[in-house]
């Protein structure tokens, strides 16, 4: 609600007067301000933010105040280069693993994934090309010579698919990528180089194949789907029958979970749950999936969970709007007051950096939302950004510069169009541009897998 404070005349200089208020703020939190006026002649002015923004951000017409905590947070981040990884797809290390009997491994490192669904639609995603953890550690030199500080890697956890997200079992690293030993080594020998490891945390969803939903009798233990007194039936939503549940924007096979649930909760959270349980094996932190789908209360409990053991860990989210001032479900969420995330993934300044360079939006335009983020984002947070051009959740940088995001065309389409030399060289220049400006701005600079290469 609005609340008027009356301000103090504190000097006058030329027929120019000077007000002013100090208000004490005691709750981390939003707050939002304008000035009124009251004329002499009974009108009142409003003066606020005409900031073209606004409509985007903020409370239009009103200027925003984000009030936090101060805190150490994990100052190796900032400045630094985060390089992300889908693991199935960046190294072969070793002897490969063949654990899956449903699985087609595949012998052509540079192929096409299958993508094309089943005559019943489904899309498997369970064609494997043999990347692994070793092959990870295999490349720590090069990944060193990029001058990267952190890596990020998509999903290991035991699942069903080749993209991981939909996690089979926590405790257990996907057989095909290796195992824990080999996670440890990874970070050890990461962590000589000088480069941190962040695990992907999906935690809004299991895999409907997993020990927890077992929905095809996979696993050896009584899942939700299976029985109603399973031990893990709260933290699924069922209606009528055990085919009629609550899934992750209506994918089957991603069966969605109730983190207020006490018992997942703990599993999660807990002294002995998943984050501390790897967290121990010294992580450099998590990369949270769809945080702004996770409510505040788990993710508190989740970051206390992962300080306790690391105080410097990073907690990073994956919130696609302005962090200070996300509307998520119909309810306004800050993620920068300093008790939660530590940053998240920039995917506004990748907006603004791709549509500049592209000659979509003018230079003032970009300007803006740098300075925008300067104004909502306390230092501590704006200086761990995770600042993005390429990505898995969205097209490839080189087709994007090259104005050949495709997305107007079905999959079977996408795959017969190639950049001709010209586009090719093109769309280099533009993401070398795009780099200079990552590497400028405050943040960690991202590469995805094979961008740098491309």
């Amino acid at each position: 609600s609005e609340v008027l404070y009356p301000m103090s005349c504190t000097g006058e200089h030329e027929g120019t007067y000077r007000y002013a208020i100090e208000l004490p703020v005691t709750s981390r939190g939003l707050y939002f301000y304008h000035f009124r006026i009251d004329t002499d002649d009974d009108k009142q002015v409003r003066i606020g933010s005409d900031d073209d923004l606004s409509a985007l951000y903020g409370k239009g017409g009103d200027w925003q105040l984000t009030v936090y905590e101060p805190s150490d947070g994990p100052d190796w981040i900032e400045g630094g280069i985060v390089y992300q990884i889908l693991p199935d797809r960046f190294n072969i290390g070793g002897e490969r693993h063949k654990t899956k009997p449903y699985a087609v491994y595949r012998d052509d490192w540079g192929g096409l994934p299958e993508y094309r669904p089943t005559p019943e639609g489904k899309t498997l995603n369970i064609d494997f090309f043999g990347g692994n953890l070793k092959g990870i550690t295999k490349k720590l030199a090069y990944l060193k010579s990029l001058g990267v500080t952190c890596l990020y890697l998509n999903p290991i956890f035991e699942a069903h698919s080749n993209h991981k997200y939909d996690t089979g079992n926590y405790r257990r690293v996907d057989p095909d990528f290796g195992t824990a030993d080999d996670l440890k080594e990874l970070i050890v020998k990461a962590g000589k180089k000088g480069i941190r490891i962040l695990l992907d945390g999906v935690f809004s969803h299991t895999g409907d194949d997993s020990i927890y939903f077992n929905r095809y009798g996979t696993y050896d233990s009584v899942g939700a789907y299976q029985s109603e007194n399973s031990v893990y039936r709260p933290w699924y939503t069922f209606g009528k029958t055990a085919d009629d549940y609550k899934c992750w924007w209506n994918i089957l096979i991603l069966p969605e979970v109730n983190e207020n649930d006490p018992t997942y909760s703990e599993y999660i959270c807990g002294e002995d749950g998943i984050l501390r349980y790897w967290t121990r094996m010294g992580l450099g932190g998590w990369r949270l999936d769809v945080a702004d789908e996770l409510p505040d209360a788990f993710l508190d409990r989740a970051a206390a969970a992962v300080r306790k053991v690391c105080p410097d860990a990073m907690m990073l989210g994956e919130v696609w709007e302005d962090a200070s001032n996300k509307v998520a479900y119909g309810e306004t969420r800050c993620y920068c007051t300093g008790d939660t995330l530590d940053s998240v993934m920039n995917y506004p300044v990748r907006e603004a950096i791709l549509n500049f360079v592209m000659g979509k939006t003018s230079a003032s335009t970009f300007v803006r939302l740098i300075h925008h983020q300067e104004e909502v984002y306390p230092a501590q947070f704006r200086y761990a950004l995770m600042n993005l051009v390429g990505s898995h959740d969205r097209c490839r940088a080189l087709n994007i510069l090259a104005g050949r995001e495709c997305q107007e065309l079905s999959k079977a389409d996408q795959q017969h169009v190639h950049l001709n030399v010209e586009e090719y060289e093109l769309a280099v220049r533009r993401y070398k541009l795009c780099i200079d400006l990552l590497c400028a701005l405050p943040g960690c600079a991202t590469v995805y897998y094979g961008d740098e290469v491309g």
